[in-house]
């Protein structure tokens, strides 16, 4: 079960959605909703504007937007906030540069799945991935946490005890 990492920290801009598959179908992509995206700049952000070093790459933004999977026969809207901020990158050829706006989730509901689960998974093993999923967007420990859960219900269902005895004998020698 790879995970592809640089997809999952890859931001999201005005005209693009990194390539995550669907919650629901798994089949389709999930695209923005046109116009769903709303930003605002945070109340630091705006102090920093005073500062004589100040640069358009010290904004901050909080955003919320809606995203749509492709697939026609699904349809399912996925809700996704978090931080912005504004870079500077190439935006042509020449090497001219420019300042763009980037959205980085801290929340995406319903989660996509960051690995392939097995369709034979059991559903209490499966419930607590699908909980891992929704807080790795913000709570790396609390999705640790989920995933050591997760081992235990497949422990549990692998019926292996919860304790083993570990006998020593020690020899005692003349």
């Amino acid at each position: 079960m790879p995970v592809k990492r640089e997809l999952w920290r890859e931001p999201l801009a005005k005209n693009y959605t990194p390539s995550w598959h669907c919650p629901s179908c798994s089949g389709g992509y999930l695209n923005i909703v046109p116009d769903s995206l709303q930003y605002i700049e945070t109340h630091e952000s705006k102090k920093a504007h005073d500062h004589p070093a100040w640069d358009p790459d010290w904004i901050v933004f909080r955003f919320s937007a809606l995203l749509k999977c492709q697939n026609n026969n699904c349809e399912e809207a996925v809700s996704v906030a978090g931080k912005g901020r504004v870079e500077m990158v190439q935006t042509s050829h020449s090497g001219d540069l420019d300042y763009i706006e980037f959205f980085y989730p801290e929340f995406v509901s319903p989660s996509p799945d960051l690995f392939q689960i097995p369709d034979e998974c059991p559903d209490e093993i499966l419930s607590e991935i699908q909980q891992a999923f929704i807080a790795v967007w913000c709570d790396y420990a609390s999705a640790a946490t989920r995933i050591r859960a997760s081992i235990d219900r497949l422990l549990d269902h692998l019926k292996e005890p919860k304790t083993k005895i570990n006998v020593t004998i020690q020899l005692i020698l003349p």
